[in-house]
């Protein structure tokens, strides 16, 4: 018997109607599973009713990941083993970008489960073209230090490392914590370094902003409670 795959399903950033963001080869994929992975089933379950799921909501079988040890990997994978394709999905974005679900795919590899990941909304990579930094040498730190003292570290080793490779820094903040951190952005980092942020990425109430930190001081923005993605960039020009 052929062992199902494993299915990594991109789910919505925004409320504004997930499924214009999804290619119909992803819908297909998706509209097919009975099986599914989530770190929460009613957000699961709301996602796919979004999507307007063909199956009924009775038929469906989600497993929280939470609920998991790393070493019950196997055994939520385990209607792979018996043929089955179950789809992972994360709370909002990609699965393994930024999310837990990187364990997952990693024990579907060593059980030889094939890996499909689907097209779909990525935040990082959305922020990242929006930008205009450099899309060639890029580092995702994920949430950076609470600490004033080990976040100001943080953000002077990233800005000297932009400066000296040319890379952009890419991170992300508990929502109701963006304020606080882009005044520390504008109080810590050079006047020529370059700040980024985008805002309710494919919401009705999306914003991408890309300026010097000199420029930004300039201006207000109300990133609370907003998701957001914060880059820096203090290397050359980008062509």
């Amino acid at each position: 018997m052929s062992k199902g795959q494993l299915v990594l399903i991109p789910s919505a950033l925004s409320a504004n109607k997930p499924r214009q963001y999804l290619p119909e080869r992803s819908l297909e994929w998706i509209f097919d599973l009975t099986h599914f992975i989530a770190e929460r089933s009613k957000t699961a379950r709301q996602f796919l009713k979004s999507l307007d799921f063909p199956k009924p909501m009775s038929e469906i079988h989600v497993v929280e990941l939470h609920k998991h040890q790393e070493e019950d990997y196997n055994e939520l994978l385990q209607p792979c083993i018996e043929g089955i394709n179950v789809g992972l999905l994360s709370e909002a974005g990609v699965p393994g970008v930024a999310d837990p679900g990187g364990g997952v795919v990693r024990a579907a590899h060593d059980l030889g489960i094939d890996v499909v990941p689907l097209i779909g909304p990525s935040s990082l990579l959305l922020a990242l073209m929006a930008s205009g930094m450099n899309g060639q040498k890029f580092t995702f730190h994920g949430y950076l230090p609470k600490d004033d003292k080990s976040l100001h570290k943080a953000l002077t080793q990233m800005e000297g490392e932009s400066r000296r490779e040319n890379t952009t820094h890419m991170f992300i903040e508990t929502p109701f914590r963006n304020q606080k951190l882009h005044a520390t952005l504008l109080k810590v980092l050079s006047s020529d370094t370059r700040l980024s942020v985008s805002v309710e990425l494919t919401s009705n109430n999306e914003v991408n902003r890309s300026k010097s930190i000199q420029e930004w001081k300039k201006i207000k923005i109300n990133l609370d409670k907003k998701p957001t993605v914060f880059l820096i960039y203090s290397g050359e020009k980008v062509k």
